[in-house]
């Protein structure tokens, strides 16, 4: 008896696969690789036409298919043109919310099957439920949220920061909308987060209460003796105080910095370089050596020094992030990963620019043998130069804010490569400063680490007293001996022309 109900049992279960699967193939036919020719189809709420694809397969191949979903043919032998179509997406009369699931074409094994995702648009707020700020942390990414009557807290050039009457919590909000600090705002959008794994909102609707308003902040968390140590899973309102280079405060004696991130023009960062500086505002993040800040207030504690012009890369950082590259310096790690810069892309209002593009745009000039412009490589957020055989380097944009007959400093980090065998590559830096026929070279003190040293960063500094310098003058960084087919390869950060003492 125990026999039959196991047969009974088996019979149902494949019978129920069988309806499930489109199974009027039989399973040793099945393929052992199936590919379709698109990975995502997208289709209107309403009277969506249908659309065609290829299967790839060596054999026979069945389907699964969410029931709004229709498959024509629903299974099939070889290589094949499928149409899929769905129903209106509707409910009562009206566009449902949009709604997505996966086609599987599958073959024999959990290897052989290709997901198609099909998407279907629809009223993304139809339903949509209210939310304080506290409760967002906990939703599940891509949940659509509507939060009313929330207050901005600090504005960045991509969205803001928003808090509720309750004060259960803070959210950032992407949406470059131009609202001020102290506004009411409610918002509709879909929640997620970003690489910090913080907290997100993605807005589409936003809609401005009353404007105005005064604000009121928490007690600030001082990290400046800190900084090296601090972490956060949420947006602390947080201080630091420290000298100000570009987008960067630095702390004496910490390894780690602050970024003031997507500074708006508002808070008048670009005046106060080479000032100390107090900066208030809310974590936005850590990617060591870096603690990230959306800044509420700066205020100036003085000059410490005049700088004309300073570069952090820091802005590379979208490009960066998409290239997934790594830290070779900071990790000691030589398998850290470095993209060429020609092989960066990202959309820039809408058209793609290679990071290479990117950087030669901002006025620099990188230079490079044998024709190829495949060995800089860029790291986050700094230039790695070179490889075997190869060697490159960089001209810096002109001078601009220099006054006449005024002695200046130029600074830099820099680092040069080990090879898998624990040598040092031989690098010699050399600076180039050149008016017109007039040039000055000025050497870079070697290295002189012993096989194995541990990478770091070395602070290069090159007195110019007595140098024109000036928007006409062109000062390169490379290296010597471009003729040689040994590793020269070297890294590059934090450059500063500053007024000499």
């Amino acid at each position: 008896m125990r026999y039959l109900k196991n047969i009974c049992a088996a019979s149902v279960l494949i019978a129920a696969l069988c309806s499930f699967w489109s199974c009027d193939k039989d399973e040793n036919t099945l393929s052992e690789a199936v590919l379709a020719s698109a990975g995502t189809l997208n289709f209107e709420a309403e009277g969506a036409a249908e659309k065609l694809i290829t299967i790839y397969a060596d054999a026979d191949w069945v389907t699964e298919v969410p029931d709004w979903v229709t498959v024509t043919p629903s299974s099939g032998t070889g290589v094949m043109d499928v149409t899929i179509s769905v129903s209106d997406n509707m409910r009562d009369g009206a566009e449902d919310n949009p709604r997505k699931a996966p086609v599987v074409f599958k073959g024999r094994t959990l290897a052989s099957r290709a997901e198609v995702l099909i998407i279907q648009n629809g009223d993304k707020y139809r339903d949509v439920k209210e939310y304080t700020v506290g409760e967002l942390d906990a939703l599940a990414n891509e949940t659509v949220v509507s939060v009313p009557n929330v207050t901005v807290m600090a504005v960045t050039t991509e969205g803001f920061v928003v808090t509720d009457e309750q004060k259960t919590g803070t959210i950032y909000i992407l949406n470059k909308t131009a609202v001020n600090i102290g506004d009411k705002i409610s918002i509709m959008g879909t929640k997620s987060t970003d690489t910090q794994s913080l907290s997100i909102v993605d807005c589409d609707i936003l809609t401005v209460v009353s404007t105005g308003g005064t604000v009121t902040y928490p007690e600030p968390e001082d990290i400046t003796d800190k900084i090296d140590s601090f972490k956060s899973d949420s947006r602390e309102f947080i201080e630091v105080s420290g000298i100000l280079n570009g987008s960067n405060i630095s702390v004496e004696g910490a390894k780690f910095s602050v970024n003031v991130t997507d500074a708006p023009a508002s808070l008048g960062i670009a005046a106060l370089n080479g000032h100390k500086v107090t900066v208030k505002g809310y974590f936005a993040g850590l990617a060591a050596p870096v603690i990230k800040i959306m800044a509420t207030e700066i205020i100036d504690r003085g000059a410490i020094k005049i700088i004309y012009y300073s570069e952090d890369f820091e802005w590379l950082d979208p490009w960066a992030e998409a290239g997934g590259v790594g830290k070779t310096v900071e990790t000691d790690d030589l398998d850290a990963k470095a993209t060429a810069l020609t092989s960066l892309s990202i959309a820039v209002e809408g058209t793609p620019v290679t990071a290479f593009d990117a950087i030669e745009a901002r006025g620099y000039k990188l230079i490079y043998d044998k024709n190829d412009n495949k060995r800089i490589y860029l790291q986050r957020n700094y230039l790695k130069f070179g490889k075997t055989g190869n060697h490159a380097g960089i001209i810096l944009p002109p001078m601009t804010k220099v006054p006449d007959n005024t002695n200046v400093k130029l600074s830099f980090d820099w680092c040069g490569m080990r090879q898998g065998s624990g040598k040092i590559d031989p690098v010699n830096l050399i600076v180039i400063v050149e008016n017109g026929e007039n040039k000055a070279q000025f050497d870079i003190p070697e290295l002189g680490w012993e096989d194995g040293h541990k990478l770091e960063w070395v602070r290069a500094e090159v007195d110019l007293t007595g140098v024109t310098v000036n928007k006409d003058t062109r000062i390169t960084i490379t290296q010597t001996q471009w003729e040689v087919s040994t590793a020269n390869r070297w890294f590059l950060d934090n450059i500063e022309l500053i007024k000499a003492e």
